[in-house]
């Protein structure tokens, strides 16, 4: 799948469809994010803009639609990864961990942990 872009609103919406266990109804969804304050319109148009993106898809059960992620969320992972490495560090992961190195973001604990996962591929 083509990488589409979707925006922080409507990645909260994609979290509560990866963590779904099935396809879920509109009032579900309100209810799994009623700590937004959201309004049933506003959850109703974001749907309807993540189905025409193609990452969210939905069933007809009577006169309920049962809405399930098209875009797998490792998927989903991958696609911004690359897209930042892009975008920040040429496309470079070396670039990125020598700048958290050189500004100290990263732990000797997490050096050796990807010591480790280096060493494992060899």
């Amino acid at each position: 799948m083509a990488r589409q872009t979707v925006t922080e609103t409507e990645y909260e919406l994609m979290k509560v469809l990866w963590n779904a266990e099935k396809p879920l109804s509109l009032g579900e969804i309100l209810n799994e994010v009623s700590d937004k304050n959201w309004v049933r319109n506003t959850v109703g148009t974001m749907l309807a803009r993540l189905c025409e993106k193609g990452v969210v898809s939905y069933e007809k059960k009577g006169k309920i639609n049962l809405y399930y992620a098209v875009l797998a969320e490792n998927e989903y992972s991958m696609n911004e990864t690359k897209s930042f490495l892009s975008r920040l560090y040429n496309g470079s992961i070396g670039n990125l961990v020598a700048s958290l190195y050189q500004n100290r973001e990263i732990s000797k604990d997490e050096i050796e942990a990807l010591k480790k996962i280096i060493d494992s591929e060899k």
